[in-house]
């Protein structure tokens, strides 16, 4: 179905004044109730929507580089053997091939450009919740939902990241269903 960014807060963290910094990201922090995954997170710990209103995120550069978010090429050697039944000549078939080959290129550059942009945001938003005094810890959770979102699975790990090493690889290398707790 959709990837959703969720977050983890802790409870006694000033979450309307966070959700004021949320917004100027383009998010919103908003409760989200899942027995499931609530009770893996810890006492005193609250679970929250983290995502742009109305949107999933789809296309999210959190885990972009993780092995299981990598998605296969084109199969060129199938897309060739198809093109000889159509009964294409070596030399059609071997200029198709090297302009989906650029093609390819072009659409890998265009996607990392922006995976650095969005993660540039990310780091920002992260960091400006982190120095704004009102919460010690922000976890970050990714999941690709196939149901409700109030859907149990099993967390993998919890991984805390002090914010002082926060890099775009620590975001984009995130795995799916492992709690990244940033801190100050």
């Amino acid at each position: 179905m959709c990837h959703f960014v969720t977050a983890v807060l802790p409870a006694a963290s000033a979450i309307d004044a966070i959700d004021t910094i949320a917004q100027r990201y383009g998010r919103r922090f908003s409760p989200l109730p899942s027995p499931g995954i609530e009770a893996q997170l810890d006492a005193g710990e609250r679970y929250f929507l983290l995502t742009s209103p109305g949107h999933c995120d789809c296309g999210t550069p959190l885990g972009a580089l993780a092995s299981e978010r990598r998605t296969r090429g084109p199969d060129f050697e199938t897309q060739a053997q198809r093109l000889r039944k159509k009964g294409w000549s070596e030399a059609k078939i071997a200029r198709s091939l090297a302009q989906a080959r650029g093609h390819q290129e072009t659409d890998a550059v265009s996607q990392d450009a922006a995976h650095r942009d969005a993660v540039v945001t990310w780091i920002g938003l992260i960091h400006d919740i982190l120095d704004s005094g009102k919460t010690p810890s922000l976890g970050l959770l990714l999941h690709f939902y196939d149901g409700p979102l109030d859907a149990s699975f099993r967390l993998l790990s919890r991984d805390v990241v002090p914010a002082s090493e926060l890099t775009a690889a620590t975001l984009l290398g995130m795995r799916e269903d492992v709690l990244y707790l940033f801190q100050r």
